[in-house]
């Protein structure tokens, strides 16, 4: 049992080993059939470029251009990654450039639409300030949560630029209705949350709130005790009813102190000692 144990043992990291080359080689051979797809594709769109405008990589770029109908050629070079400014690159062939007729194609796309036929959908939204959701809903995926075209050109989804210019326009026509239905379902999310959040918390008070009776402590007319609660203790009662006595009492005392202030009919000036005028005693009077 001893040998099988330590012959698994040995025979696991060997077989772990073993398995990393074959991962790495499936890995390797994914990308290799990705980029043998594009490959081809990249191949039968420049087969189209060539019968559709009629150029290759051994024209000029300013050839290139006119087909293409390039208006702004330092734009378009910009887009292409050269140098807007430098003219010697008009009489160069795109194969000496190194860019590709499908290449020289997308930035033309570029520059009339804002994108291209190979950018996602998620980016031409972003382009375009078109939400996602409301994007694919225009261009047909029903599911607004479905987020399998987010990262697919409109080349694999097979759309071409044309719609993706029209359902802008389409967009732009009804921005106004559009932005107006998704404040007021804002406003009606918001408000409607406000509301059953001030209900929650108006009923909170009544969560766990154990009701207190008032206890009352009745007395008769001679100060008798008639009635009590039950769980009030004696000691209670007599500090109640002996600061009910004096509080009685203080009220009685403060009545019976009625003050009276009487002025006295004396001279304030007489009071004062001030008889008589200075002046009469420091200059005597003249004689006529």
């Amino acid at each position: 049992m001893r040998k099988i144990l330590c012959l698994a043992l040995l025979i696991i990291p060997l077989l772990l080993l073993a398995q990393e080359p074959v991962a790495s080689i499936a890995a390797e051979n994914g990308v290799l059939r990705a980029q043998a797809v594009l490959d081809s594709l990249t191949l039968v769109r420049e087969l189209e470029i060539i019968s559709d405008y009629g150029f290759t990589d051994t024209n000029t770029l300013l050839y290139v251009a006119e087909k293409l109908g390039i208006e702004d050629l330092l734009r378009w070079k910009g887009a292409l990654g050269l140098e807007p400014a430098n003219k010697v690159l008009d009489t160069m062939t795109l194969r000496r450039l190194e860019i590709t007729p499908y290449r020289a194609l997308l930035a033309q796309q570029m520059l009339q639409y804002g994108f291209n036929e190979l950018s996602t959908v998620s980016e031409i939204g972003t382009t375009l300030s078109i939400p996602i959701k409301k994007l694919k809903a225009m261009l047909g995926n029903t599911d607004p949560l479905d987020k399998s075209w987010d990262n697919m050109s409109i080349q694999a989804l097979g759309i071409d630029l044309e719609t993706m210019k029209d359902t802008n326009a389409e967009f732009s026509k009804h921005l106004m209705l559009y932005g107006s239905s998704v404040t007021l379902v804002g406003m009606l999310v918001v408000f409607s949350a406000l509301v059953l959040t001030s209900l929650i918390i108006s009923q909170l008070v009544h969560l766990n709130r154990e009701k207190k009776q008032a206890k009352i402590i009745s007395l008769s007319s001679n100060g008798q005790v008639k009635s009590t609660p039950k769980d009030l203790s004696r000691d209670v009662i007599v500090a109640a009813i002996t600061a009910l006595h004096l509080h009685e009492n203080e009220v009685e005392r403060r009545r019976k102190m009625v003050l009276t202030f009487r002025r006295t009919p004396i001279n304030q000036w007489r009071a004062s000692a001030i008889l008589s005028m200075p002046n009469s005693e420091m200059k005597p009077l003249r004689s006529k």
